[in-house]
């Protein structure tokens, strides 16, 4: 039985925590649109999949039809939503700064995590696994989540 009276949210406390975490999902995503409009690009022109094709590699690989595959309509369509997707986090990262949309800022959160929706590279999708980890440990915090509005 305490006499502390309970005002709401702190959102100044809840916007400066998810400041950081918002920024960083805005360079993933943005990292996945260059990379999936350069993959884009080169599968438009017909290019892709000499351009990944690996010297040596025969016709009758697996390897060089899943290549070839990857380089056609398919490549192109995943090319397509990969940028959609790679949209979805940043626009989920500014609602999640703005402290408006909860469920969209942790859906965006949770797509960064996994590589092959905002990039297909190893090396340009691990960024997202740790910065979408830090996001959702954030937007879980009960003041950040109460600090939200809509």
């Amino acid at each position: 039985m305490g006499s502390e009276i309970y005002s709401g949210p702190n959102r100044a406390l809840a916007a400066s925590k998810v400041n950081a975490p918002a920024i960083a999902l805005m360079v993933v995503g943005g990292l996945g649109i260059l990379w999936h409009l350069f993959f884009l690009g080169i599968r438009i022109l017909g290019t892709g999949a000499s351009f990944l094709s690996v010297p040596g590699m025969g016709q009758d690989d697996t390897a060089a039809r899943v290549v070839s595959v990857m380089g056609g309509g398919i490549g192109i369509v995943l090319s397509v939503l990969g940028l959609g997707i790679s949209g979805f986090v940043i626009w989920g990262a500014m609602k999640m700064r703005a402290l408006t949309g909860y469920g969209i800022a942790l859906a965006s959160a949770i797509l960064a995590m996994i590589p092959g929706f905002t990039c297909y590279c190893c090396c340009l999708g691990l960024p997202g696994l740790p910065f979408g980890i830090w996001a959702l440990v954030v937007l879980l915090d009960n003041n950040v989540k109460q600090s939200f509005t809509g």
